[in-house]
């Protein structure tokens, strides 16, 4: 069993996902480097990265250094011992099973944004027949008490509970930005009002709403600027072509996308439900919260966590375009109205400020 007066005894942390981990851990990498522990990431999905190298597949991050790290770490699962490791994977993950032998021996942290534990339908994970009995071996993992519970959201936080009668404590910790990167001190307003738009451009992401916006807002009020790429690019590109918006392809680098939004005073989320995805978070809201930007978002779980309506932002239902044109006429003809509800989103930024999370995970990960 892990002694937990060793701490972070090899100085070290690792972080284990399926594949990359890196955008969902900033806070945990920020507590690391202030306390001179070193990150180590590490995936589970090695297999599939040597096939597709095999295929000849399109492959991120497929170099084989890692990949031969990542099978290393694998095969001295059973002999791992003393490693403080943060593991993220979706229920019912049948590698879980493996995994989890960390648990007898290491500080292990089971890290879930799942909204909907105990709705088996809703998991990537299924097995058909089988599928109980993974969730029987899950239940009992994640009742151990050599098993520390993270969860993103209180939605994960409250199914997770009730549905598998944990008794352990479930520690609620949210995303986090650097505020550093983002906070502005004021917005400029123009005669146009500048909304932005982030994200995988899918048909979840509620791109149609997004041109229907574009199409049926006056012109001369609003310009649009779309950051994203995705398979839904195709769909809607014709909108590129009118002069109000500006398409700017996939952006990655965080300092460009800070540098975006300062330039804009909206931030527009439409969302929608399918196939029993939504919106769990979404980083970028209080990306743009920080920067002054007012977010309109679908009422999913994470925006709603994140987001009070006519306080810090604004929150519609999802799949109507209307509402969300009524609420940016609003914004323009109401700069007051605008500047307040910026304010308070800059206010409400920092609950999720990097430091502020690191202090909670630094809890979590000592306790």
């Amino acid at each position: 069993m892990y002694d937990r007066r060793t701490k972070i005894m090899n100085n070290k942390i690792y972080i284990l996902h399926n594949f990359n981990g890196r955008p969902y851990f900033e806070a945990v990498e920020y507590y690391a480097k202030e306390n001179n522990i070193k990150i180590e990431y590490r995936e589970t999905n090695w297999i599939k990265s040597i096939i597709k190298l095999m295929i000849g597949r399109k492959c991120v991050n497929c170099d084989i250094k890692s990949i031969l790290q990542n099978m290393l770490f694998f095969l001295k699962v059973p002999f791992t011992k003393n490693e403080t490791i943060i593991y993220g994977t979706a229920p019912y993950d049948f590698k879980f099973l493996w995994y989890s032998l960390l648990k007898n021996k290491n500080n292990l942290i089971y890290h879930t944004s799942h909204h909907k534990w105990g709705d088996d339908s809703s998991s990537v994970f299924l097995y058909g027949v089988l599928t109980p009995i993974f969730k029987k071996y899950w239940q009992k993992i994640l009742k151990s008490k050599n098993v520390k519970i993270v969860s993103v959201t209180k939605e994960s936080k409250n199914t997770l509970k009730n549905n598998f009668a944990l008794l352990a404590t479930i520690h609620q910790i949210y995303h986090s930005i650097d505020l550093d990167k983002f906070i502005i001190k004021s917005k400029r307003y123009d005669d146009k009002l500048k909304v932005l738009f982030v994200g995988r451009l899918v048909y979840e992401k509620g791109l149609d709403i997004l041109v229907d916006v574009i199409e049926k807002v006056d012109s001369d009020k609003f310009d649009f600027t779309i950051v994203g790429d995705g398979n839904y690019k195709n769909k809607i590109s014709h909108i590129f072509k009118k002069e109000n918006v500006n398409y700017l392809g996939w952006i990655s680098n965080k300092e460009k996308i800070a540098s975006i939004l300062k330039k804009n005073n909206i931030l527009l989320n439409p969302s929608i439900r399918y196939k029993d995805w939504e919106e769990l978070f979404g980083i970028v809201n209080i990306e743009a919260m920080a920067s002054g930007l007012v977010v309109i978002a679908s009422n999913h779980i994470g925006p709603k966590e994140i987001i009070e309506d006519d306080v810090n932002g604004i929150l519609v239902e999802e799949n109507n375009s209307e509402v969300i044109i009524n609420r940016l006429n609003k914004l323009y003809e109401d700069k007051d109205y605008m500047n307040r509800l910026s304010k308070l989103a800059q206010k409400r930024a920092n609950d999720f400020s990097i430091q502020n999370i690191s202090n909670q995970w630094e809890k979590v990960i000592n306790e």
